[in-house]
């Protein structure tokens, strides 16, 4: 698993100490440290692992290395194989497959909150030909938001809250599913890259390029590392994903970011988001480690919200603040509320069920900006405040 210029490793590295390594692609520097993580996916918005294991999800900081329970997943047990799980950031979600009530009950599509740990739908996965028709090497696709997936080597795109999947064409000599090799999206060239075992007696070891969008293999190739080689998501300098989320546009972790709207430069940060005021059409250039890119362009239009002080009846003052804030919450119950600085690290957290108004301290907290974000029952609002 890849970040800007970082390749992130759970296990055994020959001459190296600890379980979780992350390897510098650039100069090929290793940290290690003495954490276990499993099927990890990496969260390009909080700059954070997330990761599944036993039946629970976690996180792990990437800047102070703290790892967080999210949530238990009710009678799950992690025992399908096969890269089962992949990040969704259009909708912040941790997807994954799994049996419910151990390997003698029925595998279940999960759609889990990143944050919160809740389930947004869990659809039993479709049987065919008294089969379940079980995906494998689940990638996203960054762009449009669409989950990809294959069983058999019969490729598709995933519907997840109704457990199926497109069944779209074979490949020909596919014999099974390479478990130490990861299928990618390539997003430079709109390809899904499938590394499998062929029937090929010869040379069984290839990979398959594929465009799902308009249904052909592209070509298979034969592996020159006969199956050993790790493979994961590292692009040759891809174009940046903007997703809007909850009010917010994010961009993936870099090292700055300069800003559009409508075409115009309208100012430049040195975190990964920007919480739009007017509607327009917005994009950012994005510069990393090795290379400077624009991202995609979303069009916004905000209707309900009118500045970031009003999101619906729920409003943040003072803003600038010295040693508090408070939060008029309208008629919103049952509310959690975080504090996070713009690594995205937690800074406060607490939950509400029966106040309207309440006083958040600050004292403690450095000069700077952080991000409130306020979760109800129905949505999520987000506000950067700046405390000076």
């Amino acid at each position: 698993m890849t970040d800007n210029g970082k390749y992130f490793y759970g296990g055994i590295l020959e001459g190296h100490y600890g379980n979780f390594h992350i390897i510098d692609l650039v100069d090929l520097s290793v940290q290690s440290h003495l954490i276990v993580v499993d099927e990890i996916e990496y969260d390009f918005i909080r700059n954070r692992l997330i990761y599944e294991k036993n039946g629970t999800l976690y996180s792990l900081d990437l800047l102070t290395f703290k790892s967080d329970t999210i949530k238990k997943i009710e009678n799950g047990n992690s025992s399908i194989y096969g890269q089962k799980r992949t990040f969704v950031p259009h909708l912040y979600e941790y997807f994954y497959v799994d049996y419910k009530n151990g390997t003698s009950g029925d595998p279940y599509f999960l759609s889990i909150n990143a944050d919160f740990g809740e389930i947004s739908c869990s659809p039993r996965v479709e049987e065919s030909n008294g089969v379940f028709y079980v995906p494998g090497g689940l990638v996203t696709n960054y762009f449009s938001g669409d989950i990809l997936g294959h069983r058999n080597g019969v490729f598709g795109i995933l519907d997840k809250c109704s457990g199926t999947m497109s069944k779209l064409s074979r490949i020909m000599d596919y014999d099974s599913h390479l478990n130490k090799q990861m299928t990618v999206y390539n997003h430079a060239d709109s390809t899904y890259i499938i590394p499998y075992l062929s029937n090929d007696t010869i040379n069984p070891y290839k990979i398959a390029v594929v465009d799902v969008y308009e249904n052909k293999i592209l070509k298979t190739v034969i592996q020159p590392f006969n199956g050993r080689m790790e493979l994961h998501q590292i692009y040759d300098k891809p174009e940046a994903p903007l997703i809007y989320l909850n009010d917010t546009l994010f961009v993936p972790f870099g090292d700055d970011y300069r800003w559009y709207l409508d075409g115009e430069f309208i100012g430049k940060t040195y975190v990964n988001y920007l919480i739009p005021e007017v509607s327009g059409k917005y994009k950012a250039e994005v510069d990393f480690r090795e290379y400077s890119t624009f991202s995609t362009e979303v069009d916004v239009v905000l209707t309900s919200i009118t500045g970031i002080n009003n999101l619906e009846n729920i409003n943040i003052y003072p803003n600038p603040a010295d040693n508090f804030i408070k939060l008029d919450l309208g008629d919103h119950n049952n509310v959690t509320i975080k504090i996070l600085d713009l690594g995205g690290k937690e800074v406060r957290m607490l939950k509400v069920k029966d106040s309207s108004e309440l006083t958040i301290e600050l004292n403690g907290l450095s000069n700077g900006a952080y991000l409130v974000s306020v979760q109800t029952e129905q949505r999520v609002f987000n506000q950067l405040i700046i405390k000076q």
